[in-house]
């Protein structure tokens, strides 16, 4: 029964990662001049969302999404000493199996509800690109 959570949950992360992957891709083949995008917000103003969200343009939300997908398909953590605090505070040895299988649960689940985040922006991005130069169906 664990093998078979296991493999759902690999493939569901497996299937994020591919989706958002695919998205990026999409969004830096649609949009030929990025410096289009700059001083043009987000989101429309009749949206509601987070004032932190909102304050970014979308040339910042293009480099963002690029940049983390960079790091995804490389895998490489620019954040070492930030790693290094988060390892120091894991004391493994003292957890119980459930407690691990909970806590990679929760892992899982929240850097596939990001990953979706993310793929939904590059999608809304590449939208939008098409509507501003008029390239929408």
């Amino acid at each position: 029964m664990q093998f078979l959570v296991a493999q759902q949950q690999k493939n569901f992360l497996v299937t994020a990662l591919s989706k958002y992957s695919s998205a990026v891709n999409n969004m830096e083949q649609t949009i030929m001049l990025p410096s289009l995008l700059q001083d043009i917000p987000m989101e429309d103003h009749d949206e509601s969302k987070d004032a932190a969200d909102s304050s970014h343009n979308m040339y910042e939300c293009y480099i963002l999404l690029k940049s983390i997908k960079n790091t995804v398909e490389s895998t490489i953590l620019p954040f070492e000493d930030l790693k290094l605090k988060i390892n120091a505070g894991c004391d493994l040895e003292n957890e119980d199996e459930a407690n691990l299988e909970k806590r990679l649960y929760i892992h899982v689940k929240g850097l596939c509800t990001v990953l979706n985040t993310l793929t939904n922006k590059a999608n809304t991005l590449t939208s939008r690109y098409k509507d501003r130069i008029g390239l929408s169906l």
